[in-house]
């Protein structure tokens, strides 16, 4: 089984995230992250950043301490980390609730991981979000109070479909300007939706 990469990002939300942190992960702290690891009492591997957002360096723990001024924010730069160190299956903690544009910047990680050949997601309270790639199925489990919502990353994803949910679609065609998928129930135990060409974000959301 492929080991896994976890990333505790800094966002500001309070509760519990909605997916359990897997165990025997390998936890990297993204700047202020570190603060979700200690509320989940969880022992980070190595925390990096520049630590403008912590507001000191963390010398208990294995970490790496970067320049204020760089291209990568420090969730991508924990992305890339964990992709040079060999993972390929990176979940992102606390990357929901708070900016917008930090929210956009953590999608657009998903797809830095994906041109790398890795698969994320990211995980919140409330969200959680996937950016799914043509010719690999993958079916969503049923969550009490959570709705399902596709969504065109390119600007078509064709041969869409989407089984196990009230409304189901079959060979359909979304686009990036039509928010056709939002806000589906899954029925079954689980939804299963599968892509011919495109990058699909599926999100499961609480409502």
């Amino acid at each position: 089984m492929e080991q896994i990469c976890v990333i505790f990002a800094g966002g500001p939300e309070q509760g519990n995230p909605c997916l359990p942190v897997p165990d025997d992960a390998f936890i990297l702290c993204a700047d202020s992250g570190l603060r979700l690891a200690e509320r989940l009492h969880v022992r980070p591997d190595l925390v990096l950043g520049d630590f403008d957002s912590l507001g000191s360096i963390p010398e208990d723990y294995p970490h790496i301490t970067v320049p204020v001024e760089k291209d990568d924010t420090d969730t991508l730069l924990a992305a890339r980390t964990a992709l040079s160190r060999g993972y390929r299956d990176i979940r992102i903690y606390g990357a929901f609730g708070g900016r917008l544009d930090h929210t956009l910047a953590n999608i657009q990680t998903l797809e830095f991981i994906h041109e790398a050949g890795g698969s994320g997601m990211l995980i919140g309270v409330h969200d959680y979000a996937v950016l799914q790639t043509a010719g690999i199925p993958r079916r969503y489990p049923r969550m009490d109070g959570f709705t399902l919502s596709a969504f065109a990353w390119t600007d078509r994803c064709t041969d869409v479909d989407i089984t196990g949910t009230h409304y189901p679609l079959s060979g359909g065609t979304l686009t990036r300007s039509f928010p056709l998928g939002v806000s589906n129930e899954i029925t079954g135990p689980f939804a299963e939706i599968s892509i011919g060409e495109g990058l699909l974000l599926v999100i499961c959301s609480q409502l």
